[in-house]
């Protein structure tokens, strides 16, 4: 699902990182759905159809105690306030990358401060996105890819500029040979982004399942 022009949208909304990077994690994070929500320990029984219905369910989740993220970037509901958001604008494409970029630029600078730059900043830069820390996001899930593996793999060529979070491309010949089925400490991971097992926005699920556990994938509408 992109019925936007991304590579356009991300240089303006999210210069900070390469639109090869940007875009593979939104695949990865919710198959470039812009109203995408997905629940920490749970799944909803469909994905909202637009902004309204994303609202209003957002709003519903947070009454109900239970912890989510959404939109494009999967920005948790506890960094809201933080990037400057609110739930009618978390699922607008634009301010979402304006704040899932600034996240992974953050856990990008940690990265090279720890290890300089290049390939092992950059993959750990992802990690800290998935998970909060740097290592977490390279750990094998039950489909036997780590969450690096998956958005390497969706990564796809874009032009950008430099001096940016880095295109995924440098990573490509250091992933494992394994095939892929395809926020920074205090940031994206502050009150966990991924603080259980929040329901995967990009795995694979059966023929009938039309909106159980796997909510949302590249063809998710």
């Amino acid at each position: 699902m992109m019925p936007f022009d991304f590579n356009s949208m991300a240089q303006q909304c999210a210069p900070n990182v390469h639109p090869t990077t940007l875009q593979a994690v939104v695949r990865t994070e919710s198959g470039f759905n812009p109203y995408a929500i997905g629940v920490v320990g749970g799944h909803l029984v469909r994905q909202p159809h637009d902004r309204a219905e994303a609202v209003a369910t957002a709003k519903a989740l947070e009454a109900q105690g239970i912890n989510f993220s959404m939109g494009l970037g999967q920005v948790n509901r506890t960094n809201l306030a933080r990037y400057g958001l609110t739930y009618e604008t978390a699922f607008d494409p634009c301010e979402n990358l304006r704040a899932g970029s600034a996240i992974l630029n953050d856990c990008y600078q940690r990265a090279t401060v720890a290890m300089g730059r290049g390939t092992p900043a950059l993959r750990a830069a992802i990690s800290c996105y998935y998970s909060g820390n740097f290592t977490r996001g390279e750990t094998a899930d039950a489909d036997g890819t780590s969450y690096v593996q998956r958005v390497v793999a969706n990564a796809q060529t874009a032009e950008g500029p430099t001096n940016v979070v880095p295109a995924i491309l440098v990573v490509l010949d250091s992933q494992s040979d394994r095939p892929s089925h395809a926020a920074a400490p205090d940031a994206k991971a502050s009150s966990a982004h991924r603080s259980g097992s929040k329901q995967r926005l990009d795995a694979p699920h059966p023929s009938w399942d039309a909106f159980g556990d796997s909510a949302c994938d590249d063809n998710c509408n």
